[in-house]
């Protein structure tokens, strides 16, 4: 992911986050804030025929509203830009809809090819799983790279080591509060009033889910083949690099010693995964935050994490990738 943070891009909170990249603030207004204070805008690609005139190619390029300078990449005529305005009246509709719901923090992140808005809900934001203590936030989010749509999802902090995880808001109709940059640009939050209720089933289902998984055991052996299985998914052909082999010691590490965990359970084995994604999976070891920041929250190690929940609840998927890195394992070891 290019850029990830750049001069023009801004991280506000009311708190330091996790990060420790936020600009701390005493509150942030629905209708005057961060990205209420620019927008893009779509400019038309041209060249010079051999006439020397100036024609325009139907593609098209967006800038910031307040610099005149380039956001993401081209883009074709198809293409429907969201705009701040737009996606911020989206917020501020959600948010007059939800009980005591406040914004807790806004920004924006690679070269403004992405912006956030989390919001709380007073009363449905923390729980407890177990003997560990997570805290949830809406999520609103959109692009103007192309990379992604629209989109509402709901994020959990577990306190005690900080480690990140995502949920899409679900209904029976499939994924509310999504809407693709294409056609008329529906924003598909017709049912806002049903996030509040997907908001708290998303809970719900972890925290049934995560109980499970404290209740599950494993071992250290068995937790690098899962490791070492999960890494290698896509390629389980090509063996298992000198790369691989190292992360799965730092998992194994912060399976038996990561903050909150024993090296007994597969909620164990599923903090350290979002530990490493959250906090150290970028080039530089989490030293460098604004990369790990974005790969955590909007690129590879968002996905990682939750393709690893999606391993771990399926007793299936399970052994086979248990019994994968079993596999690999044994090899390197002869």
């Amino acid at each position: 992911m290019s850029h990830n943070l750049t001069e023009r891009d801004q991280q506000i909170g009311l708190k330091q986050a996790w990060h420790g990249l936020t600009t701390v603030v005493d509150a942030i207004d629905v209708k005057d804030n961060y990205l209420t204070q620019w927008d893009v805008e779509r400019k038309p690609l041209t060249y010079i025929n051999n006439a020397e005139e100036e024609v325009e190619t139907g593609f098209g390029i967006l800038v910031g509203s307040d610099d005149d300078e380039i956001i993401g990449r081209p883009m074709s005529p198809s293409y429907k830009p969201i705009t701040n305005e737009k996606f911020m009246d989206l917020v501020s509709d959600a948010i007059s809809r939800l009980p005591k719901a406040k914004i807790e923090s806004m920004g924006s992140v690679c070269n403004r090819g992405k912006v956030f808005v989390t919001v709380s809900l007073d009363g449905h934001d923390k729980y407890k799983v177990g003997d560990r203590e997570f805290k949830d936030f809406l999520n609103f989010g959109n692009s103007h790279d192309q990379t992604s749509k629209l989109w509402v999802n709901n994020t959990n902090i577990c306190t005690v080591c900080d480690n990140t995880f995502s949920f899409n808001l679900n209904s029976k109709e499939g994924q509310i509060g999504s809407a693709v940059h294409r056609g008329d640009v529906e924003l598909k939050l017709a049912d806002i009033a049903n996030l509040v209720d997907s908001y708290l089933g998303t809970q719900e289902d972890f925290r049934k889910k995560f109980e499970n998984l404290l209740k599950k055991k494993i071992d250290s052996k068995k937790a690098k083949q899962l490791f070492t299985g999960f890494l290698t998914r896509n390629n389980p052909r090509e063996g298992v690099s000198t790369r691989c082999l190292n992360t799965v010691d730092s998992l194994d590490s912060l399976f038996k010693r990561g903050a909150g965990n024993r090296g007994e359970s597969y909620a164990d084995v599923f903090s350290a995964v979002t530990d490493y994604y959250t906090h150290n999976s970028t080039r530089g070891g989490g030293k460098i935050k604004s990369n790990q920041y974005v790969s955590s929250e909007f690129g590879l190690g968002r996905m990682n994490k939750q393709s690893f929940w999606t391993v771990i609840n399926n007793d299936n998927l399970v052994s086979s990738t248990i019994t994968r890195g079993k596999k690999l394992l044994s090899i390197v070891n002869q």
